[in-house]
């Protein structure tokens, strides 16, 4: 979609719809009054820091990229939220967890090992 409509603003078209996905699964937030301010502050901090930069910079950095490379690259955010999380928190992650990361992001380097490896012969 990035490269069918370059002329449409995909930086709000993904804004859009986080705002869109945090309205349908409000009515599903159980306990939601017992957030304080200081959650509401982490919770704005992640959304804007995490979730929109991180948004932003892989919108713009897509169009760079061939799309299969840009939807591998995507896949790394699961394998590597088990790594944030024991950085932040200091929580271990299970064997399953590294096996199914190491498998993801071992796909993703193959790729990306195999594509320079192309664009090398092609010279």
């Amino acid at each position: 979609m990035v490269r069918r409509h370059r002329n449409t603003p995909m930086i709000a078209a993904a804004a859009l719809s986080n705002f869109l996905g945090s309205a349908i699964s409000l009515p599903f937030a159980h306990g939601i009054t017992s957030v304080t301010g200081y959650d509401l502050l982490i919770l704005a901090l992640f959304g804007c820091c995490q979730v929109a930069l991180g948004l932003t910079l892989f919108f713009l950095g897509s169009r760079l990229l061939p799309s299969g490379q840009a939807a591998l690259i995507s896949t790394l955010e699961t394998p590597l939220m088990p790594f944030w999380i024991w950085v932040g928190f200091g929580d271990y992650p299970t064997l399953r967890v590294l096996a199914g990361g190491a498998l993801v992001m071992g796909a993703v380097v193959a790729d990306i090992v195999g594509d320079m490896r192309t664009q090398r012969q092609s010279r």
